[in-house]
């Protein structure tokens, strides 16, 4: 059997908390073995708003989320297929900010006019929809990261 972490925001306003680049609800998300790097895990670990237990994928409660753990499954159902039949390698991302990364500005079928990556191509990298109210403060803390290594860069 597989183990999976159920993460819970504990006294979270609105009903959700953001740490290591994801947010988390009071209901739970589950989230499949090595989503998380271990420097992004111990800040979770370390968070007291943000409760994690380590659970068989067969054990996880009914009320928590759990489309990564069904878009992991998904997503290596389909590696399986692509290998069997020999196909060339779509890229598949764990994270936005990976896939913000493969983004290319200068193509319109990845940025809207506003400059903002499109939710078709960050759900076709991630393999799961991805909705404007995740995917933009997500590109703000994506941005800002990238502005300050830039500076870092040319001092």
């Amino acid at each position: 059997m597989s183990k999976v972490l159920v993460i819970y925001a504990v006294a979270a306003l609105a009903g959700t908390f953001r740490r290591a680049g994801t947010t988390f609800t009071t209901e739970g998300v589950a989230f499949p073995e090595g989503h998380f790097s271990p420097e992004q895990l111990n800040a979770i670990n370390a968070e007291k708003r943000l409760s994690v237990r380590e659970v068989e994928a067969s054990a996880v409660p009914e009320t928590v989320d759990t489309r990564l753990l069904e878009a992991a499954a998904a997503r290596k159902a389909n590696e399986k297929g692509q290998a069997q039949k020999g196909e060339g390698n779509a890229p598949t991302v764990e994270t936005l900010d990976q896939a913000f990364a493969l983004l290319d500005p200068s193509n319109r079928d990845h940025f809207t006019g506003n400059g903002l990556p499109q939710l078709d191509a960050l759900s076709r990298l991630l393999a799961r929809p991805v909705k404007a109210a995740e995917r933009d403060p997500a590109w703000a803390e994506f941005v800002a990261k990238q502005s300050a290594t830039n500076q870092q860069g040319a001092e």
